[in-house]
C-alpha cells in the first residue's frame, strides 16, 4: 500500500512538473511584443485522448465580468477565428490533422505592442469529442508593467564643473541654490532626497528644504502615467563642499532608480589679495579697531600741539610784559 502511494504521488508530481506555462512571463512593459501558447503541454492531468476537436484562447479583461474567446482553431473543419484582439497582433494555427492529433494541434497568439488595455486574465481551451468535455489551463495574469524613467538632476544656478563630472557644480558660500529631481511612473512613486560625504549615506535631515510637486496625469500606451518633480533648496556653506546629493525614487519602499550631482564650495575671498579671507563680521570688527586707533593718533597728535602752542603764547606774553616794565622803569 505505502509503494503504490509513492508510486502514485509521483505519477503526480511528473504530470504537474511537466505542465508548461502559457507565457514566460506576467509581466510586460507597454510596446513589448511576446507569445501566448496553447498546446497539449499547457494542461494539467489532462485525461487521455487521441483526436483534439478544438483549441482556443481566452480572455477576460480588468472590465469584463467573464471571458471571452479571443482566437479559436478547429482542424477537421478547417476553421480558425479571430475576435476582439488588436489588428497588429499575429496568430498561428498549426497541426490538428487527421483523428491522432493530440500532439500536434497548436495555437499561438504573438503580442505585438503590448498596451496596458490589454491586461488581464488568459487561459487555453480544448474541445475533446469523446468523451465530449472541455479542459482548460490554470488563468494567467498578464499585468503592464509601467516603466520608470528618471531625468538627471538639475541644478541652478549652475556654474564650472568639478573636473569632467558633468553632474557637478561649484559654486561660493552664501548661494542659494535649487536642485530639481523629475521622473515619470505609475502612481504611488516617492522622491526621497538622500546625501553622502566621505562614504557615509544619510537621508536629507532639513524637511523643509524641499519641495514635491503635484503629479501631472497623462495616459501614455494605454497606460496610466504620472509626472513627478521635487525640488531641494538650501544655502551652501563651507562643509557642503564635496557632498553628493541623491534623489532617489521609491515605490512602495523598495528602490526603483536613482540620479545624483555632486556640489563644490568656494570659500569666501578677500577682494583685495584674491585670497581666502575672513568672514565679513570678522572683517568689519578689525576695520573698526583700526580706525578707533587712527582717531586716538589724530586726537594725542592734535593735543600735543594745542599745549605746545598754548604754552608758546604764555610764554610771549610774559616776556612782552616784563619788557615793558623794565622801560618804564628807565623812564
Amino acid at each position: 500500500m505505502k509503494i503504490f502511494f509513492k508510486f502514485v504521488s509521483g505519477l503526480l508530481i511528473v504530470l504537474v512538473s511537466s505542465q508548461q506555462p502559457i507565457v514566460n512571463q506576467l509581466e510586460y512593459p507597454p510596446g513589448d511584443t511576446f507569445k501566448i501558447t496553447c498546446d497539449v503541454s499547457r494542461f494539467a492531468n489532462l485525461k487521455p485522448a487521441r483526436e483534439i476537436f478544438s483549441i482556443s484562447l481566452l480572455r477576460q479583461l480588468s472590465t469584463q465580468t467573464s471571458f471571452q474567446n479571443i482566437a479559436a482553431y478547429e482542424p477537421r473543419a478547417k476553421q480558425t477565428m479571430t475576435t476582439n484582439i488588436p489588428s497588429q497582433w499575429q496568430v498561428l494555427y498549426a497541426g490538428g490533422e487527421g483523428f491522432d492529433n493530440r500532439n500536434t494541434i497548436r495555437l499561438v497568439v504573438t503580442v505585438v505592442d503590448f498596451q496596458c488595455a490589454d491586461a488581464g486574465l488568459y487561459q487555453c481551451e480544448i474541445f475533446i469529442p469523446s468523451p465530449l468535455r472541455h479542459a482548460y489551463t490554470i488563468p494567467v495574469n498578464i499585468t503592464a508593467k509601467i516603466e520608470i524613467t528618471q531625468k538627471d538632476i538639475y541644478m541652478t544656478p549652475q556654474n564650472e564643473i568639478i573636473g569632467e563630472d558633468i553632474h557637478s557644480s561649484v559654486n561660493t558660500v552664501g548661494v542659494e541654490i535649487t536642485m530639481i529631481c523629475s521622473f515619470t511612473g505609475p502612481a504611488n512613486l516617492q522622491a526621497v532626497w538622500k546625501r553622502k560625504k566621505e562614504g557615509n549615506e544619510e537621508n536629507y535631515p532639513y524637511a523643509n528644504n524641499f519641495i514635491n510637486s503635484k503629479q501631472v496625469f497623462s495616459v501614455i500606451s494605454g497606460c496610466n502615467t504620472y509626472d513627478y518633480a521635487s525640488e531641494l533648496k538650501f544655502t551652501l556653506e563651507e562643509k557642503d563642499n564635496g557632498t553628493l546629493y541623491i534623489c532617489v525614487v521609491m515605490e512602495d519602499n523598495n528602490e526603483r532608480s536613482r540620479k545624483m550631482f555632486t556640489i563644490g564650495v568656494n570659500p569666501v575671498t578677500d577682494s583685495t589679495t584674491g585670497k581666502p579671507g575672513t568672514d565679513s563680521a570678522g572683517s568689519n570688527v578689525g576695520a573698526i579697531v583700526v580706525g578707533v586707533l587712527v582717531v586716538l593718533v589724530i586726537t594725542v597728535v592734535l593735543i600735543y600741539f594745542f599745549v605746545i602752542q598754548k604754552k608758546k603764547q604764555i610764554e610771549s606774553s610774559e616776556a612782552s610784559t616784563s619788557m615793558k616794565v623794565e622801560a618804564t622803569e628807565v623812564w
